[in-house]
């Protein structure tokens, strides 16, 4: 019996060792922007909100420890209702609250600092009251935001036992979201004519069918605390595609008051760009219309995609360039016909005979070649130019066509060659349909199916 009241006792003393919860904390009050805190001397000043889960009297006494995110030590408060943190001070601000409180004692030690505040005599602090606490953006270590943490606790003013114990007591003084966002706001849709690709039947901007328009939206947060803006800031859009068979020219337009660069076209035509460079602190939104159009050449199919990154400060060189949109959907341009692919067609081998079938069930449609990657006796790719078949395929027919034909119409030089062709046809793709067929002298055969896209 003697054994399990020790026992009891035990257990109680054990239990006295948790740390005790206590109020409310929210997170900040207020986000920073991520792009802006890497670029800025200073963190704007932020703030948290306790809300107190019991009645707290004259004489009480709170205390707020500071992590180690708050760099410089804080050495005393300025209380008020609208109450402004001030250099090594905190404010604590209770708005419409009737209470007072006011500064007891401070400390620091390892870069953690103790504030001491207490209810001062008239009303007390009512349950669910609340108060904010802020620290001037200055005072904050912007290399150790993730301990930029306030902890609450309370005792009594008369017996000193720990008050106002059930709720969330931690809360961080910065929190932060991306300032910037953007979105294809129009796409590229442009459906290309067949016959000498170099207009648009429909999806074109202008009435001479030879221009396609892209529209980015670009959202900058400017409410965020520290932003980023000024003249540093850049955005760089980049649409990535196939712009190698025409020759475009190209005209920029936008919402915004920002300088935005001219079009540029790779080396490789295999992407273009333009930038936006802010001109003042009113940031990068905008609507920006990028209108390519064809000058001279082919315009080739082609699906697009865009990215948009966002350099916050072009002065400094170890902040992270963001990704607002990242190879995102910008569109596509068709041919307007249908395109089948034959992925392997041999010709010009000795005893082989390869041809073409096409199954045309509609009216009588014209074919291009177009896009022949050749295989040679090396393995190495060859493409050859598109080239017209020379022939229409008959309405409601099965054309057959050779492969003698087919190295004739695109210049291919004698010797055994592997083919992969791709027929562009005046037709529709519920219409039209085709297949290789290749026999040899010892009765073999193969017959290579047609892949429509």
């Amino acid at each position: 019996m003697n054994f399990f009241k020790k026992a009891l006792i035990a257990t109680a003393v054990v239990g006295t060792f948790g740390v005790a919860q206590a109020a409310d904390l929210t997170n900040a009050v207020k986000d920073h922007s991520v792009q802006g805190l890497e670029v800025a001397t200073n963190a704007d000043t932020s703030s948290v909100r306790v809300i107190v889960r019991e009645l707290m009297e004259a004489g009480d006494k709170i205390t707020l420890v500071f992590g180690k995110g708050v760099g410089t030590d804080i050495t005393g408060a300025i209380f008020g209702s609208a109450a402004v943190p001030t250099a090594g001070n905190a404010g604590i601000k209770y708005g419409t609250g009737t209470f007072g409180l006011g500064f007891v004692s401070a400390s620091t030690t390892s870069d953690v600092t103790t504030l001491v505040i207490e209810v001062l005599t008239g009303d007390p602090i009512p349950k669910d009251g609340s108060f904010e606490v802020a620290i001037l953006g200055a005072d904050f270590d912007k290399a150790k935001t993730a301990e930029a943490t306030v902890t609450y606790s309370a005792v009594s003013g008369i017996t000193g036992n720990a008050k106002d114990t059930t709720g969330n007591n931690v809360g961080k003084l910065l929190t932060t979201a991306n300032q910037y966002s953007a979105t294809v706001k129009t796409t590229l849709d442009g459906v290309i004519e067949r016959a000498s690709q170099v207009t648009f039947v429909s999806g074109a901007s202008d009435t001479a069918k030879e221009e396609d328009t892209l529209v980015i939206n670009i959202t900058d947060n400017q409410t965020l605390l520290t932003p980023a803006n000024g003249t540093n800031v850049q955005a760089k859009v980049t649409v990535f595609g196939d712009f190698s068979g025409a020759s475009f020219t190209s005209a920029m337009t936008t919402t915004s008051g920002d300088t935005v660069s001219a079009v540029s076209i790779a080396t490789d035509k295999k992407s273009m760009t333009f930038t936006v460079d802010d001109i003042a602190a009113a940031g990068i939104a905008g609507t920006y219309t990028a209108t390519l159009d064809n000058a001279s050449g082919v315009i080739k199919a082609s699906k697009f995609t865009a990215t948009v990154a966002i350099d916050a400060s072009k002065a400094v060189t170890t902040n992270t360039v963001f990704n607002a949109l990242d190879k995102a959907d910008a569109g596509e341009w068709k041919v307007d016909a249908t395109i089948i692919n034959i992925p392997y067609m041999p010709v010009g081998y000795e005893g082989t005979s390869t041809s073409v079938h096409f199954s045309n069930l509609g009216p009588k449609a014209d074919v291009i070649v177009e896009a022949v990657s050749v295989i040679d006796a090396d393995g190495k790719s060859v493409t050859y130019k598109a080239t017209d078949l020379g022939f229409d395929l008959a309405a409601n027919s099965v054309t057959k066509v050779s492969q003698t034909k087919i190295m004739e119409v695109l210049s291919i030089p004698a010797g055994s060659h592997k083919l992969s062709v791709t027929f562009n046809i005046d037709g529709k793709s519920s219409d039209v349909s085709a297949y290789a067929y290749t026999s040899s002298a010892v009765g073999r055969a193969e017959v290579s199916n047609s892949q429509q896209k």
